[in-house]
């Protein structure tokens, strides 16, 4: 039985080319990668990582090296549920939510990326796909664009063939309807459009903003109030005209649980770089499916592409463009607006060993 020896913490910070604000005015200027390598006795490597944004990267590869890595070594790559067990009761009283789900969740995928490697196996395929390609849809509509800039990254999505373009809007009410009619101009009447507000807004806010957009056949508003007012979105589910889609601040399968039991969504967003990875996603997945209600996870279509296929319920994949082109050494593609699942062995990504020298943050 080959076990796990070895667990390295590799803190990267990737310059973007185009500094974006929020809807709160906070900036984006580099993102986070903390990347999680695993090696067995037999000398396989299995690759995991997460995405941090706005700062933090540094806490989540400290929590790594000095609370999961003693967890990890000498496990069997083949029990990584109870490795996902045993490493989520460690940290329960520090963090079921944020830094230690963070963690947790760049260790998980990159055992079950050795587990794959391991059966000689694409992920999905270890997992159990169900649907060849998933559908991709463009973000980075940011609320810090012009209008005009706005509209040329509308237009370079619907180039692509994309599924769909979201966009953010901020607190100024005219303006974001103007972005929307906008977006909507550039993919025409049968072209989709979504709608992030980034838990800009309260209740009554949001409902006047739903109701300025009700007739521009938004298929989703995403986040319109703070992610942990689930009761509110149970107040709005069903009452304001546009459907609700929310998920990828919620840290495990319990709080999509609330979501889903207080009838507070119409689309399920879970992002398993920060929900616990692979084993916590599957779990949600196997949730959605109960529930019927699709899946559009959060960011990571890379990844995504290969988990999401493996539901019944999987709506379409988020497309960011904040990781440049040599980033990867391996990652599936992009053709006609969708990801086919990869026939890689493991999670169909791996980083490029120079991206480590080129971005790796100093210790």
């Amino acid at each position: 039985m080959a076990v796990i020896t070895q667990a390295e913490v590799h803190h990267l910070a990737v310059p973007q080319p185009h500094p974006i604000r929020s809807s709160y005015g906070s900036a984006l200027d580099v993102l986070g990668v903390v990347v999680v390598r695993v090696t067995d006795t037999d000398g396989r490597v299995g690759e995991g990582w997460t995405t941090v944004i706005g700062g933090g990267g540094a806490s989540v590869a400290s929590f790594l090296s000095t609370e999961l890595v003693p967890l990890v070594i000498g496990t069997d790559p083949a029990r990584v549920r109870d490795l996902w067990q045993r490493m989520f009761m460690h940290s329960l009283s520090r963090g079921r939510k944020g830094v230690a789900m963070y963690a947790i969740s760049a260790v998980d995928i990159a055992v079950w990326d050795l587990r794959a490697r391991t059966a000689n196996q694409p992920l999905h395929a270890h997992l159990g796909s169900v649907a060849p390609e998933v559908p991709v849809y463009g973000d980075g509509c940011w609320v810090s664009m012009s209008h005009d800039e706005l509209r040329a990254a509308a237009e370079a999505y619907a180039a692509r063939d994309f599924w769909g373009v979201k966009l953010k809007v901020g607190a100024d009410l005219d303006d974001a309807v103007r972005r929307v009619e906008i977006v909507r101009d550039v993919v025409g009447p049968s072209g989709r459009v979504m709608v992030d507000a980034n838990q800009r807004y309260d209740l009554l806010t949001t409902r006047r903003f739903a109701a300025a957009i009700t007739d521009l056949d938004i298929t989703w508003l995403e986040e319109p109030i703070l992610s942990d007012s689930i009761h509110d979105y149970g107040r709005l589910h069903g009452t304001i005209g546009v459907p609700i889609a929310a998920g990828e601040n919620e840290y495990s399968r319990y709080g999509f649980r609330e979501l889903l039991e207080h009838g507070a969504v119409d689309i399920l967003q879970p992002d398993a770089h920060r929900m616990g990875g692979v084993t916590e996603f599957m779990r949600v997945l196997a949730l959605a499916d109960t529930w019927n209600i699709p899946v559009a996870p959060h960011t990571s279509w890379e990844l995504h592409s290969q988990l999401v296929c493996c539901g019944t319920t999987a709506l379409a994949v988020e497309y960011y463009d904040w990781l440049p082109e040599d980033f990867f050494a391996v990652r599936p593609e992009i053709t006609n607006g969708f990801v086919a699942v990869t026939q890689a062995p493991g999670t169909g990504a791996s980083i490029d060993p120079a991206s480590f020298e080129k971005y790796q943050v100093a210790r």
